[in-house]
């Protein structure tokens, strides 16, 4: 009796899946249009050290915005395009008073970010990093920056946009998600 519930009970779901496929068929939406949707692979080797590109995240940095960098006293400007999978930053920043632009490598690990970018091994600056924190409610992301060449310049940082929520709203009660740029 227990085998033919069983027999029973899969034929019904067997029968419904069938059901709501031709239903979509014949809708106009196709089979295709109710797979799931992955997102782009990554086909650069830039990653940071210790990220984790499927990692979910509380904060969304993708998209452009503006590093303001103060060194003695002065405040100097970086355009920065992140592109953020999972805990994994790269992206291009572009420092106009060298001029340069290249890319970024970094992680976000809960509220915490770190991004580095070369200026080459025969500048002054070296490798810039940046490390610092978004507070609570995204609103400001901030922290120091270093150098390894031989200005050794140090300052703090801030980003003019703020962390977007990696979570859509209508997931208030998820803390995390799986983040990613947009093509």
């Amino acid at each position: 009796m227990g085998i033919m519930r069983s027999i029973t009970k899969m034929m019904l779901r067997t029968c419904v899946g069938l059901a709501a496929a031709a239903g979509l068929v014949a809708g106009g939406a196709g089979v295709a249009s109710a797979a799931t949707v992955s997102p782009a692979a990554h086909t650069s080797s830039s990653w940071a050290p210790r990220c984790n590109p499927g990692a979910r995240e509380q904060w969304n940095l993708n998209g452009h915005n503006t590093v303001e960098a103060v060194y003695q006293g002065t405040t100097y400007t970086y355009s920065v395009t992140f592109k953020q999978y999972g805990g994994c930053l790269t992206g291009t920043l572009t420092d106009l008073g060298v001029p340069i632009t290249g890319p970024i490598s970094g992680t976000v690990y809960r509220n915490h970010v770190t991004f580095s970018f070369n200026y080459g091994s025969t500048s002054i600056q070296g490798i810039r990093t940046f490390t610092g924190t978004i507070n609570r409610w995204g609103a400001v992301v901030s922290g120091t920056w270093s150098e390894t060449g031989t200005e050794q310049g140090t300052g703090s940082f801030t980003l003019a946009k703020h962390a977007a929520n990696a979570c859509p709203w209508w997931q208030w009660w998820n803390h995390s998600c799986r983040v990613f740029p947009r093509r």
